[in-house]
């Protein structure tokens, strides 16, 4: 394995403090000098990183990539020279193979048995997204109802390879399987309407995680279908929301920095509107730029959307503003934007 602390070094990461086998640190990409808050988890062991604020995640090896502004094979390179590994052996990163077919089946049947409580019912109602849509959503349960579905699950299935799922064992020394325990659960789709995984948006910080544990894969963009110009939103649930609100066709990211997960493949051409929060968060403005310069690479012609800051900061906070004074929000009112 690398030496941690050297790459620390090397990328100026400050540390926080540890928790058993994770590192934490000030997230270099989305922390400000009036918000340290966000925190990269670097687990030692697996070798793999998170932000749970900025999302961004991924090996030892994409944290170098991306911190120093190369691709990954140079990355490696360059940690091979400044930090040589402790044992001299080179171990190849580790490959996730993801059954689409079955993801979709498990999670598809696991929401089936959910219901949405109350309380994330009226969140939703307060977002403006009518109960008519509510269907998308679940809560996680309490423990015992957790235990009978994912032992119903994994009997049918087999859970040894869906995020979101582990084994575990009883005071008893029994085994029995379980889930992430609490939080509304939201679907990421692709542009096939499967489920590729799910977040869960928490009562607490940090607001959004995945459902699934350190060392498990994350789901990556969500792929709503329409008519028209596609519009590239940060934000899992904002994706839902502006689908609601503007009729658009969308391609939620969980991040500012995971916008390398969008299939561009999958789109025609011509032009596609990014729509980050208005702030002025540098990282943001710089993830967002980059996405801009990458899409115009790729043959597209990227507008960026603009509103008054004074509106709200994500565009489906503008998008309720603008209904609770009267006004029906369209695609329009946040066009021609900011030439990109």
């Amino acid at each position: 394995m690398f030496d941690l602390e050297k790459i620390a070094q090397s990328l100026d990461l400050q540390q926080i403090s540890t928790a058993g086998k994770e590192v934490i640190f000030i997230c270099p990409f989305c922390a400000t000098e009036r918000k340290a808050y966000p925190k990269l988890y670097v687990n030692i062991s697996k070798g793999v990183f998170c932000c749970h604020h900025c999302h961004l995640e991924g090996s030892i090896t994409d944290l170098w990539a991306i911190r120093c502004g190369v691709d990954t094979k140079t990355a490696y390179k360059q940690m091979l020279d400044l930090v040589p590994f402790s044992n001299n052996i080179i171990r190849d990163e580790p490959v996730f193979v993801r059954n689409t077919e079955k993801l979709n089946a498990v999670y598809r049947e696991f929401l089936a048995h959910l219901t949405l409580n109350p309380e994330h019912r009226q969140d939703l109602i307060r977002r403006g997204l009518p109960e008519s849509k509510h269907h998308y959503f679940k809560s996680l349960p309490e423990a015992k109802v957790r235990w009978n579905i994912c032992r119903m699950l994994n009997k049918k299935y087999g859970l040894a390879d869906v995020p979101g799922f582990r084994e575990r064992t009883s005071r008893k020394g029994k085994p029995y399987w379980d889930c992430i325990p609490s939080g509304m659960l939201i679907p990421v789709v692709d542009a096939y309407g499967k489920i590729s995984g799910l977040q869960v948006r928490n009562q607490t910080e940090p607001k959004y995680t995945w459902f699934s544990y350190p060392g498990q894969t994350k789901a990556s963009a969500i792929i709503i279908p329409g008519q028209g110009t596609p519009w590239i939103i940060e934000g899992i649930l904002k994706t839902y929301m502006v689908k609601h609100f503007l009729q658009v066709p969308c391609i939620g990211i969980p991040g500012t920095n995971t916008w390398k997960t969008i299939p561009l493949d999958i789109i025609r051409g011509g032009r596609i509107v990014i729509a980050y929060d208005m702030e002025d968060n540098p990282h943001t403005i710089e993830a967002r730029d980059k996405l801009a310069a990458h899409l115009k690479q790729q043959g597209f012609e990227p507008v960026i959307a603009g509103w008054n800051k004074s509106l709200g900061k994500g565009i489906d906070d503008v998008c309720l503003t603008l209904l609770k004074s009267g006004t029906t929000p369209t695609p329009e009112f946040f066009l021609p934007g900011i030439v990109a």
